[in-house]
């Protein structure tokens, strides 16, 4: 155990799931449907579908490339006497996390939500290692844990208490993904694990009461993920300790005293820099270059004009418009040609 380094059986690590107390900004668009998934309306690139779920007035199912990626659950309140913070939340699914970046999930929710704290996360790794083997040889378990065998196999463990009602802090689960993943039916999503000999997948789950001293953009940073993380790990295994890390813990929130000023600083340093990034790849992805438009709208300095030749905006524009229409052809030509081969290869022509 001295000298195990986990990072060479490391696959995967990230968050897995996320829920965020938060309200829907329009929530007019929802008032049109019925409780139908045949009935849904679109949102940017996302169909959504209104569904009923008990104690909240509705539920809302975003779907993408047939995939469901996040859930709204809008609140009911119980009476009118005493003004209460509403309980409305955005659910991030472990596909969204899966088929979409970082910066992509952050821009739909900060552009649709008026976010608050966290309500849940998952933080998730996924090694090349036997399930067995893992728990054997590499965790302790003299504490509260449980099994879920077939046959003589194990496929779940769960340290700590399962129920909400008897532990309201955090809950780790280890088990075998290929075959959560093979259970699930979710082959298609992960073709790339299923070429592996074993995956093993330890989870832990961040719950309400531990998981609200966190802003919901705080986790979107893996470096305080895997401090997290390992320290919750730590009394159960040592396999992490390769792993550089800062001790933390969720149970007291420390309160720092900034400048307002300094606070500004940091706010758009840290903050605003992803939701540019993100309107920028949006505008990216219709073909155009957010560059340009910026130029367009003159919010450049001297020395960048400087450094771009950008007096000449109608030229630049005119290569912009050119190097757009080169790119559709192209895409389609590719698109056109992989198309094509994989046919061939579907009926047994090569």
């Amino acid at each position: 155990m001295k000298n195990f380094n986990i990072e060479t059986l490391i696959y995967h690590f990230g968050l897995d799931h996320l829920e965020v107390y938060g309200t829907f900004k329009d929530e007019s668009l929802f008032d049109k449907l019925d409780f139908d998934n045949s009935n849904y309306s679109e949102l940017d690139d996302f169909k959504f579908t209104k569904n009923e779920v008990p104690k909240f007035k509705y539920k809302i199912i975003f779907t993408k490339w047939d995939y469901s990626l996040f859930a709204y659950y809008k609140w009911i309140p119980k009476g009118d006497k005493q003004p209460v913070a509403t309980k409305d939340y955005i659910t991030v699914y472990s596909t969204a996390f899966k088929l979409l970046e970082y910066e992509e999930i952050l821009w739909f929710l900060e552009w649709h939500l008026k976010l608050k704290h966290c309500r849940r996360f998952d933080i998730c790794i996924d090694l090349r290692i036997d399930i067995d083997e893992l728990l054997s040889k590499y965790f302790d378990t003299y504490k509260t844990w449980r099994d879920y065998r077939k046959w003589t196999k194990t496929e779940t463990r769960y340290f700590w208490e399962m129920k909400n009602s008897l532990n309201k802090r955090q809950l780790i689960r280890v088990y075998n993904k290929i075959q959560d993943i093979l259970q699930k039916k979710k082959i298609s999503l992960y073709q790339n694990y299923l070429v592996e000999k074993h995956i093993t997948r330890v989870e832990l789950e961040i719950r309400p009461e531990l998981a609200k001293v966190r802003n919901y953009y705080d986790v979107f940073d893996n470096t305080l993920l895997i401090w997290i993380f390992k320290n919750y790990l730590y009394k159960y295994s040592k396999i992490f300790d390769s792993i550089e890390w800062e001790k933390i813990t969720l149970y007291k929130a420390k309160n720092i005293m900034l400048d307002s000023e300094e606070y500004q600083s940091l706010y758009y340093k840290n903050y605003r820099k992803l939701i540019f990034i993100g309107h920028a790849k949006t505008i990216y992805n219709m073909w155009f270059c957010p560059v340009r438009v910026l130029i367009w709208e003159w919010y450049i300095q001297d020395k960048t004009k400087y450094l771009l030749w950008a007096e000449n905006i109608a030229d630049l524009h005119n290569l912009e418009k050119e190097a757009r229409n080169k790119a559709k052809d192209d895409k389609y030509f590719r698109e056109t040609l992989e198309e094509t081969i994989n046919n061939l290869y579907k009926y047994g022509k090569v």
